[in-house]
């Protein structure tokens, strides 16, 4: 009897391992490794100092989960408002033997983000190294990371609930005085939400069972709106923005007048200015991409980010608007926050994911980036999205709705191709919001000469006319005149119908996979029109007309027309995307219109000699 008492615990341990084992799905077994358990607890101490604790249980399955994927760990910290303190990394054989890290296993080294980026020298990232990795291995990690009251306003978090690798059980504690609220959000997750007192702290605590890993694919969504998310916060928008807008200053320092009249040398008018202003910005102050959650999301002077010649996004951002506050034009930062995440209730800067500066155009306003000189209006990107405006002379939150437009490029022509292979001819734009390269030709107007690249090279327009020019739309009229060379194929000649760079051919779908388990982002909803008439010699006799297809569906249509008639041939080609971002479900009828479009039998004209 005694022995079978003392075997007990072992047999009870054992039929709990094989049971637990057993209740891993076929995901959970196949994959690389397996996060048995994931913990992150925050805790907002009453002095206003956050600890956060990570531990995970993670089971090694294959050579590439610890040659690749698992083999160090990377923890980024602010030494100068934080502590870092590793409780345990120990790697446990299949056999039992457990491998703790040895002291040279943990190695402090400048994060990546933060080369090239002098004022932010003074971040970390530890490196640890996990030893005794082997197939069946698991490794048991704890560390915490303890931000002094001075480092976070308040306490706020943005965790994606996904990882590379199954997860079994995710649990997240959010700890805080019980004087305070605690707003948060729950996205594409079953609430499993229990609340309780732990002492003087009141405690949040949610449990995820059975997150599948994060996949692979090309163009998901640009922020992940699609995946599994808890974003939570103890302040409200007002505090928030408050926070953040009460840090801005257009304070700048005189010596930065030669500078400006330097920029913007021989503009002619205004947006000249203003771009040309932006253009310094862009190419002559390096950008630091940092990001703030680093720096306690504390922001240094315009003087400052100009002796470094260099700034964050956001500090960039500011100094580009107080440049052009000074010359006296209306400019305000606006930050974006994915429409999935905001919440008027709940104040997290963790959501702000861009900055642009809105200024005054001919029409209507435009968005400017000072990391980056983009070819049409910014502002057409986000009309889905929180447009929030941050401006320090206003105490309130103010929020801008911009109009929900698909971008069109519309191009119509009528063209000769004589027998010397020269086609000539008229041949007009017409190009709107995302797909208006209106900053472009705004820098320089001769890049209008360009815009119908590759179908026509910028030496082909011999002369153009911009009919109108706006950040809306702009209309421009070519007069062609090109030398053409017909592929020849023994008794047939193929001619390219010309087309333009678009955005749809920026986002690379000529070629998609069968099936699809995330949503698609292209880009933009566009509506893109061809339209041509050709008159060609008697000689070349068309091979492929007649064809006539028109083929729609829930996120778009195709239509595709080549006819002779008249002596003359027809051709008329056409996509309209109406959806920014496609869903799994649909996916297949992306891809038949795609087909259909980038199908090379309908791009060329093919003749018979």
């Amino acid at each position: 009897m005694k022995r079978i008492a003392l075997f007990l615990p072992t047999i009870l341990t054992l039929l709990f391992a094989f049971n637990s084992c057993d209740q891993l799905t076929e995901k959970q077994k196949e994959g690389d490794a397996l996060f048995r358990k994931i913990t992150k607890t925050y805790t907002l101490h009453e002095d206003g100092s956050i600890d956060y604790r990570y531990q995970h249980e993670l089971d090694l399955h294959s050579h590439y989960s610890f040659n690749r994927l698992y083999g160090e760990t990377f923890i980024v910290y602010n030494p100068e408002y934080q502590e870092l303190n590793i409780n345990r990394s120990v790697t446990e054989t299949k056999e039992g033997k457990k491998v703790p890290s040895p002291e040279n296993a943990y190695n402090e080294v400048l994060p990546g983000f933060a080369s090239g980026a002098p004022p932010f020298h003074h971040l970390r990232e530890m490196v640890v190294t996990h030893t005794g990795l082997e197939k069946n291995s698991t490794i048991r990690l704890d560390y915490e990371i303890q931000s002094n009251s001075e480092y976070m306003p308040f306490l706020m978090g943005n965790e994606v609930l996904a990882e590379a690798s199954p997860v079994r059980e995710l649990v997240i504690k959010v700890r805080f005085p019980a004087d305070k609220e605690l707003n948060y959000k729950l996205l594409h997750a079953k609430e499993n939400l229990n609340i309780s007192n732990k002492g003087d702290l009141k405690e949040y605590k949610w449990v995820f069972d059975d997150i599948e890993a994060t996949k692979h694919e090309d163009q998901q969504p640009e922020y992940n709106q699609h995946l599994p998310r808890l974003i939570f916060s103890t302040a409200d928008l007002n505090r928030a923005y408050q926070y953040i807008t009460g840090q801005f200053s257009d304070d700048l320092p005189e010596s930065i007048a030669e500078g400006i009249t330097d920029a913007v040398g021989n503009s002619q008018n205004r947006m000249d200015s203003i771009l040309a202003i932006q253009d310094m910005m862009v190419n002559h102050i390096n950008h630091f991409d940092i990001p703030l959650k680093h720096t306690g999301f504390r922001l240094r002077s315009n003087e400052a980010v100009l002796e470094d010649n260099g700034g964050t996004t956001l500090e960039k951002t500011m100094l580009l608007t107080s440049i052009l506050k000074k010359m006296g034009i209306s400019a305000q930062t606006v930050g974006i926050i994915p429409s999935e995440f905001s919440d008027k209730n709940m104040g997290n800067l963790k959501l702000l994911e861009n900055y642009y500066v809105k200024v005054p155009g001919k029409t209507e306003s435009v968005y400017l980036s000072a990391t980056n000189t983009h070819r049409f209006n910014s502002k057409y990107r986000f009309p889905d999205e929180v447009n929030l405006v941050m401006d320090q002379e206003q105490k309130t939150p103010e929020f801008i709705k911009p109009e929900e437009n698909v971008s069109t490029v519309e191009i119509s022509g009528k063209l000769q191709l004589n027998n010397a292979n020269r086609l000539t001819g008229e041949v007009g734009a017409r190009l709107t919001h995302c797909e208006n390269p209106y900053l472009e030709v705004e820098r320089t107007e001769a890049s209008a000469r360009s815009l119908l690249t590759p179908g026509f090279n910028a030496s082909d327009a011999r002369n153009y006319q911009l009919d109108s020019l706006s950040s809306a739309m702009s209309q421009i009229q070519y007069t062609i005149n090109r030398e053409f060379k017909p592929e020849q194929q023994g008794n047939y000649r193929l001619m390219t119908i010309p087309e333009i760079n678009t955005g749809l051919d920026q986002w690379h779908l000529e070629i998609l996979t069968d099936s699809r388990i995330t949503p698609v982002e292209p880009g933009w909803p566009v509506d893109i029109r061809y339209d041509y008439t050709f008159t060609v010699p008697e000689s070349l006799q068309l091979v492929n007309q007649n064809i006539d297809i028109q083929e729609s569906n829930d996120i778009g249509s195709v239509t595709i027309r080549i006819r002779e008639e008249n002596g003359n041939i027809q051709v008329r080609r056409e996509i309209q995307i109406t959806e920014k971002t496609i869903q799994p479900a649909d996916y297949n009828k992306l891809k038949e219109l795609m087909n259909l479009w980038y199908k090379e039998n309908y791009r060329k004209l093919i003749f018979s000699i």
